[in-house]
């Protein structure tokens, strides 16, 4: 194998910015395959997606799939970690912006963090904690009732003590109807009025005498700014002196009435 053949390796990771759903339809369009084929890619793990490549060809299969938002490496072939023994999926690392092409190394040394696939399992199996019993629930004290009816027992329902209202023996009066009887009216004394200093004024007098009426003074109402206009005048809010418009008919014709 030649030393100058290199692997694309691509262990989940997608580009920061980038959709999942997105980046696994790109890739789906890229290399012509099924979605579960694709969806066997994010498994944490190092895939080789194309072998011994010469390094201008690796650097442009590289670009492309940055572009659709995988995040792929370039490895040396014969350094290539898809060629080690099968380890658990690494823990999650931080996802990097996409670097510009370099000339691959023999050995790169690959970020310690990455991030995983959505939904994917972080834990192995023998991490993950043991599931724990379903929890049984007693039911034996239930029972079903038939739908109709009341589904509370004649034992369990309070019962309601009745409000004992007394309600006179009352009747409705006739309309216009005198509602006091003659026995329970009471007798109003009446006012005395004495007359004797009493008497009816002839019409039109004077009801009070001149010592009784009110002194009321005149007022006193200047009218040196007053005036009397002549009749006939405006007494409207004063008009704007507005210059009358003078016309341009410098432009017209009279035209000869006979024709």
């Amino acid at each position: 194998m030649s030393a100058s053949e290199f692997d694309i390796i691509f262990r989940g990771d997608i580009v920061f910015g980038h959709q999942l759903a997105d980046v696994k339809a790109k890739l789906q369009q890229l290399f012509k395959v099924d979605a579960a084929k694709v969806d066997s890619l994010f498994t944490g793990r190092p895939v080789p997606l194309k072998r011994n490549l010469d390094e201008a060809t690796a650097n442009k299969y590289r670009d492309v799939l940055i572009k659709a938002g995988a995040m792929v490496e370039i490895y040396a072939s014969d350094a290539s970690p898809a060629n080690a023994a099968p380890k658990p999926a690494p823990a999650p690392r931080r996802t990097v912006e996409p670097a510009a092409p370099v000339a691959a190394t023999p050995a790169p040394v690959a970020a310690s963090w990455t991030l995983a696939p959505l939904g994917a399992d972080l834990l192995p199996a023998q991490e993950r904690p043991a599931q724990p019993a379903p929890v049984r629930v007693d039911i034996s004290g239930l029972s079903l009732r038939a739908a109709e009816g009341n589904l509370v027992d004649v034992s369990e329902v309070h019962e309601e003590v009745a409000v004992q209202v007394v309600a006179p023996d009352l009747g409705l009066a006739a309309v216009g109807a005198d509602l006091i009887g003659a026995d329970e009216k009471l007798a109003l004394p009446l006012v005395e009025i004495e007359l004797e200093d009493w008497g009816i004024a002839e019409a039109g007098s004077d009801l009070l005498t001149d010592d009784e009426r009110p002194i009321v003074l005149p007022a006193i109402v200047e009218i040196g700014d007053f005036g009397l206009a002549p009749a006939g005048s405006d007494l409207g809010q004063l008009k704007p002196n507005v210059k009358p418009v003078t016309p341009d008919i410098s432009a017209l014709r009279l035209a000869d009435s006979g024709s």
